[in-house]
């Protein structure tokens, strides 16, 4: 589903990555996905379960996790605009109670006509 930004990108990419954090913690896995479009440069695309994975690395265990619908404003997010014309997002992720280490970073790489593909390029610490 491509993202249409046209006056105020940088609030159009916090609310989609808002949106995708919101769905994350209802559980809504399937539906976060959709907001997908495109493989990252390593192409591959960041599913439920490699979310998961990453995050209980993180943690040193295996519990269930819980993903928290936090206030992007609260996880440092960062927007960075390349030469190329894509928009990199970056944000510590929300997950088991607390605004974790975890850099998320969305990559939103333009289509024209004000459309942008969205991707994660990856989830990791700095």
């Amino acid at each position: 589903m491509p993202l249409i930004a046209k006056e105020n990108k940088e609030s159009a990419f916090k609310n989609y990555c808002q949106n995708w954090v919101s769905l994350l913690s209802a559980r809504k896995f399937v539906e976060a996905q959709k907001l997908i479009d495109t493989e990252n440069s390593y192409g591959e695309i960041w599913t439920e379960a490699k979310l998961i994975k990453i995050v209980q690395d993180y943690f040193d265990n295996t519990s269930r996790v819980e993903f928290q619908n936090e206030d992007l404003a609260k996880c440092y997010p960062e927007l960075l605009e390349t030469e190329s014309g894509s928009i990199l997002f970056g944000f510590y992720l929300p997950a088991n109670g607390e605004i974790t280490d975890l850099t998320v970073e969305f990559e939103f790489i333009p289509n024209g006509n004000f459309e942008y593909a969205a991707t994660i390029n990856d989830v990791h610490v700095l």
